[in-house]
């Protein structure tokens, strides 16, 4: 089962009790899960569809909850490539316009002819319908990838306007969605990991939250994981490659003039990183006696190349 559907499987069951949210919910899922089937002369059928049958039980239950259908609705189903469906609940012609009246979305023209328009502002006046009208949104149309991969969830509306509608519904909630297009489709999303987490909060997928943080939180630990060993593995090639440098520089001198001819405490280093040519400078000073810091061992090794750099091409001992 994939995360969308986790989520989506987790908020049909989430209870609906309020007559204003359940209404609000059932205009989401309208406007982006719904189509008009008009037949010339009898009006028209409201007709919901979708492929997830659980869906389309929430879908039957809000609508049986808010008292818009009185006749029994037609479910069709039809399939698709492979083994996919596509489930149809078909109302009545009088339950459809009971049902678009009751979300605000149905309206006269100048002429009295009843047209279909997008829900009215009273139907999200509340936030507690506006949390719901996401909720219906996204059971309708949403999409939200995996947290253990790219943080992306999105919805697929039939056009812009749609997309801009519920990009205002989503910023009355504190989420700033952007909008764009693909194939004639308007598509509205986010891409931050707070975002996400907040959408579900905000449509009451608590389970989704503590699954998605409890990833995200996996995801940041390999990820630091990773950054600490490349750094790691960072200072431990440039450990190794001033090594390598400063014991050229010390076997130079001592071909050229013998270690002896040094002062004690460069003498003592030198022979000391021939002995331990893959130590670390603050292993080093630990070893001197007296031990000495970090700093004072890395000033005396830059004496040390700088005298094997001075003698220029000055012939060693035989």
């Amino acid at each position: 089962m994939s995360f969308t559907q986790e989520v989506k499987a987790e908020l049909v069951g989430i209870p609906q009790d309020r007559e204003c949210c359940a209404r609000a919910e059932l205009a989401a899922l309208t406007r982006g899960a719904s189509f008009l089937n008009v037949s010339g002369g009898r009006g028209f059928s409201l007709r919901y569809r979708t492929e997830n049958p659980a869906v389309l039980r929430r879908i039957l239950v809000l609508l049986k909850a808010g008292g818009a259908i009185e006749d029994k609705p037609r479910l069709l189903v039809q399939r698709r490539f492979g083994s996919r469906r596509l489930y149809i609940l078909a109302l009545s012609h009088a339950d459809s316009r009971r049902a678009l009246k009751d979300q605000g979305m149905l309206a006269e023209d100048e002429q009295g002819e009843e047209m279909f328009r997008p829900p009215s502002r009273q139907v999200t006046r509340r936030s507690c319908c506006r949390r719901a009208y996401v909720r219906g949104a996204f059971l309708a149309s949403g999409f939200i990838a995996d947290p253990r991969g790219r943080y992306h969830a999105e919805w697929v509306l039939p056009d812009e306007a749609q997309a801009r509608h519920l990009q205002r519904v989503l910023g009355h909630l504190g989420l700033m969605g952007r909008v764009s297009q693909r194939r004639g489709q308007g598509v509205l999303y986010l891409k931050e990991g707070d975002e996400l987490s907040e959408l579900l909060k905000l449509m009451e997928a608590f389970r989704a939250v503590m699954s998605f943080e409890n990833q995200r939180a996996e995801k940041s630990l390999k990820a630091h994981a990773i950054r600490a060993f490349n750094c790691d593995q960072g200072n431990l090639g440039r450990q190794l490659a001033a090594g390598s440098l400063q014991t050229a520089a010390i076997e130079k001198i001592s071909l050229a003039r013998g270690l002896g001819s040094l002062p004690r405490a460069l003498e003592n280093l030198a022979r000391l990183r021939l002995a331990r040519p893959e130590a670390s400078l603050e292993e080093l000073g630990k070893m001197l006696i007296p031990p000495l810091g970090k700093s004072g061992v890395q000033h005396r090794m830059r004496r040390l190349v700088q005298l094997a750099e001075d003698m220029g091409d000055e012939d060693v001992r035989e």
